[in-house]
């Protein structure tokens, strides 16, 4: 049985927490931290695939008024390039991970193990955040409104590999393991705003890409 100091320290810590996230003012967006910096990681893609892939690594140009409503693309564009569906597609093709919205767990396991080679906390957030991103394109997509043709020149690709990367983004920097996280003041200061406020719509930068 706990002893009453015991107890009062523990209805103390509860009393602190509950203060903490009182003090997350939602309406106060914290100043813009690269999340790459708060959680720091190896390239997704490496240099090999990024050659193979390279002429797909291009991102569509904003859609006009009223197209692709709904989708991750139609909102805060201006902010965050939406990863290049053409070219993850094409990573996906290549390592065989992620094909007709679905997802291949030993082709995935093996990937990881070589990029986060030197981080199995890394490999297993990645994993898990696959796993349910996966499940959640599949939902998103079959409420997606007929997409328009591609301006000319450009190739019509499936948008489901470039909506997987952005998930697995926003799952990874939300739940970024210990080992790696970067606890600076203004990186916790993001994450508690991320967690504990509405998270605006549009996807993160591309995964893994430093242009």
């Amino acid at each position: 049985m706990l002893s009453k100091s015991q107890l009062l320290l523990i209805v103390v810590g509860i009393c602190l927490n509950a203060a903490a996230s009182a003090d997350v003012d939602c309406s106060k967006r914290p100043p813009f931290v690269n999340p790459k910096t708060c959680c720091p990681m190896p390239d997704f893609v490496t240099a090999e695939l990024k050659q193979k892939c390279s002429k797909f690594d291009m991102t569509p140009p904003p859609p006009s008024d009223g197209e692709a409503t709904g989708s991750f693309e139609s909102t805060r564009r201006h902010h965050h390039p939406h990863p290049p569906p053409c070219f993850f597609s094409c990573i996906f093709n290549e390592t065989g991970i992620y094909q007709n919205q679905k997802l291949d767990q030993d082709k995935l396991k093996s990937y990881l193990q070589v990029v986060f080679k030197d981080s199995s906390d890394l490999q297993t957030a990645a994993t898990q955040a696959f796993t349910t991103c996966a499940t959640k394109i599949i939902e998103f997509e079959a409420n997606l409104p007929a997409r328009p043709s591609p301006p000319p020149g450009l190739p019509l690709c499936p948008h489901d590999a470039g909506h997987l990367m952005g998930c697995v983004f926003r799952n990874l920097m939300k739940n970024c393991p210990d080992s790696v996280r970067n606890d600076s003041q203004e990186c916790t200061d993001m994450k508690e705003f991320f967690t504990k406020c509405k998270p605006p719509r549009g996807p993160p930068p591309p995964f893994g890409d430093d242009k």
